[in-house]
């Protein structure tokens, strides 16, 4: 019975400890402060998961809650579980000496192809246990990627053509640009590789830009090879130029072709760039050496999306 009891008695005393401990886990330095890092985060609606940071400040003897409440507002508000995903809402830093001093409220995008304006919302902190408030939220601005297109341009593309012998000319590129919108060739140049695209005794690698345009209004856009820049070296520099439609002069404008968005719009798998020696075209391309002359010319260009 003694030993019962005795066991009973160390049970409760276990018990008392482990809510003491409990109670004693959250920080009570009155110092500690926490708070969202910056008042506005601009993401785009295809960032895919990305973490919104609230800083941790000052020393701490025991750890930190907190809830986040998520909170629609603008013209154009975001739609949880809609446009975006919250991973969890109940964050909590240990104290521990593995922790970092920043946490993150861990958000998951939900990319569309619909072109609409920028959905904001709010980020709120609530229920802080452990430390003072001092920045409680935060506005996270969704910007659409798809009114302007750029981005869906990267990527696989295959470059079909006919070349100077009528034969079809089939190679394999790569397009790729700047992601950061503060970029000045964000939504202006595209940039275009290609590994061993042509022979001239020894396979070339090419890179070049194309320019982009895109109006929302219309839904319509432009890419245009760009001239008169360096797009390949092997004893010499080579460039792009090509003829004008009058079949006789040649010129280092861009030479563009048009493309435009499908139903619902879907962005367009081909981009055509039609031409014929006849004067009725918009030209011809050629792979030019200065000083040296032509290595190979192109017409019907196309650019098929591959992935």
């Amino acid at each position: 019975m003694k030993h019962i009891k005795f066991f009973l008695l160390l049970a409760v005393a276990t018990l008392f400890a482990a809510c003491s401990s409990d109670d004693e886990s959250i920080n009570s330095n009155a110092s500690t402060t926490v708070g969202f890092t910056t008042d506005k985060l601009v993401m785009k609606e295809n960032s895919g998961i990305f973490k919104v940071p609230i800083a941790i400040n000052g020393q701490r003897n025991g750890d930190i809650k907190m809830n986040i409440q998520v909170i629609a507002e603008g013209s154009n508000p975001a739609t949880e579980d809609t446009h975006f995903l919250v991973t969890s809402k109940n964050l909590t830093l240990l104290n521990d000496t593995t922790s970092a001093e920043t946490l993150g409220v861990e958000i998951k995008t939900v990319d569309d192809n619909e072109i609409n304006e920028a959905r904001t919302f709010k980020l709120k902190i609530t229920n802080l246990q452990g430390a003072k408030l001092e920045r409680d939220e935060i506005e996270v601005v969704l910007r659409d990627n798809d009114a302007a297109f750029f981005e869906k341009f990267f990527g696989k593309w295959l470059f079909q053509a006919v070349n100077s012998e009528g034969a079809a000319f089939e190679k394999t590129i790569t397009i790729s640009g700047p992601s950061d919108e503060e970029d000045p060739n964000y939504n202006n140049l595209l940039t275009a590789t290609g590994v061993g695209f042509l022979n001239v005794g020894v396979a070339l690698d090419f890179q070049w830009h194309f320019r982009y345009t895109f109006d929302s209004a219309t839904k319509k856009g432009t890419l245009g090879f760009v001239m008169n820049e360096i797009i390949s070296e092997y004893g010499g520099s080579y460039q792009w130029i090509w003829l004008t439609d009058d079949g006789a002069n040649m010129s280092t404008e861009d030479l563009t072709a048009e493309w435009q968005l499908g139903d619902g719009d879907s962005f367009p798998t081909e981009i055509t760039w039609e031409s014929t020696f006849d004067g009725s075209g918009v030209g011809s391309l050629w792979f030019y050496q200065p000083g040296a002359g032509w290595w190979e010319r192109f017409t019907s260009i196309k650019l098929v999306k591959q992935q």
